[in-house]
């Protein structure tokens, strides 16, 4: 018995010893295990640096980009709104012509007057029709008398009606084909308009028209206006406010104002129709353009 205890002793005390050699590299294997958990899980404060300074970079360009489109919704609804507004005052303004435009359908009927030509003061170029309502351009001089009242150096023709006061619409039609070389102009002008020799066709001579002249439309102003109307009207209202001091011109057609003369010095002095022909056209004084 005491033998046998004795064996288990020395088994007990041979289990028990350790070597130091063998514990020393045990634990620099658990070391070395523990540096590589350590260099997996947790970055060197170099990587850590360089992953902080791409995450800051990012958030800066996000920022950035927030912020340019935040600026671009911002430009989108200033455009949004102004283009709002010009759509209203567009509106505002097409209901203005539609209201102009019923009030000239209406309002140029009630004011039309009946006008005719006065034969004394035609040209000797010009021939006029039986009843005074129309003329036409002739290559040979007529007959007729150098009177004072008479036109003798550019083709024009005066109607005989004078109006001093009030409102007064007539039509004219432009009977002809036109050409680079032709010409024609239709408006008032002041009775005591020159007669003799070279005549400026403007306001400042006592003319207020608009002329077709070698493919070109244009209102007699000084200088001449050109103006943007295709096609050229071959009917046109001639309008007179005398109080107004107003001659306009209109599109019978769609009713739309060609030009208007305004502050126009017809004030004290009698007005009457004038019309003139540059080249082999005809003019005529109609009813309505039925």
């Amino acid at each position: 018995m005491a033998e046998r205890n004795g064996d288990q002793g020395a088994k007990l005390g041979k289990s028990a010893f350790i070597n130091p050699k063998s514990s020393h590299k045990q634990q620099s294997d658990e070391k070395f295990s523990l540096l590589i958990l350590l260099c997996f899980c947790f970055p060197f404060p170099a990587e850590q640096a360089a992953e902080q300074d791409e995450y800051s970079g990012n958030a800066a360009q996000q920022s950035t980009r927030l912020k340019d489109l935040a600026a671009e919704l911002v430009r989108r609804d200033r455009e949004l709104e102004e283009q709002a507004a010009e759509l209203a005052q567009k509106d505002t303004r097409l209901a203005e012509l539609s209201a102009e435009l019923a009030w000239r359908k209406f309002l140029i009927p009630q004011n039309r007057v009946k006008v005719t030509l006065d034969p004394r003061t035609a040209h000797p170029l010009l021939v006029l029709s039986q009843d005074y309502r129309s003329v036409r351009w002739e290559s040979e001089w007529q007959k007729v008398h150098n009177t004072p009242e008479r036109f003798d150096c550019w083709c024009c023709v005066l109607g005989r009606e004078e109006f001093r006061e009030g409102k007064h619409c007539w039509l004219v039609e432009v009977v002809g084909e036109r050409g680079k070389h032709h010409s024609w102009a239709v408006g008032v002008a002041r009775a005591s308009v020159k007669r003799k020799g070279e005549i400026n066709m403007s306001p400042e001579e006592g003319i207020w028209a608009v002329q077709y002249n070698e493919g070109q439309f244009m209102s007699l102003t000084s200088p001449p206006t050109p103006l943007s109307v295709s096609p050229v009207p071959t009917w046109i209202w001639v309008c007179l406010a005398c109080t107004q001091g107003q001659v306009s011109f209109i599109n019978p057609d769609n009713w739309v104002k060609i030009f208007t003369f305004t502050a126009a010095s017809l004030k004290g002095e009698n007005i009457r129709p004038w019309l003139w022909l540059g080249t082999n056209f005809q003019l005529c004084l109609r009813n309505s353009t039925l």
